[in-house]
């Protein structure tokens, strides 16, 4: 039986990036991507089921009809 699910992943962490001006969101994006960043703890949030594929037993069926 297989099941998915979706969810958020929420990661918490620092950066220190050397610059002679303050770096924008999107440098900072670029910076945290390319693998530079310390991430101290992750949390995951909304877990959801969203397309099970299980099928109904037959038990199930014949109640239904």
């Amino acid at each position: 039986m297989e099941y998915n699910f979706s969810f958020k992943e929420i990661n918490y962490g620092s950066i220190t990036i050397e610059s002679a001006t303050t770096p924008s969101r999107d440098e900072v994006i670029d910076a945290i991507m390319e693998g530079n960043a310390y991430f101290k703890d992750t949390e995951y949030k909304d877990i959801r089921l969203y397309d099970p594929s299980r099928t109904k037993s037959n038990k199930e069926r014949d109640i239904e009809r």
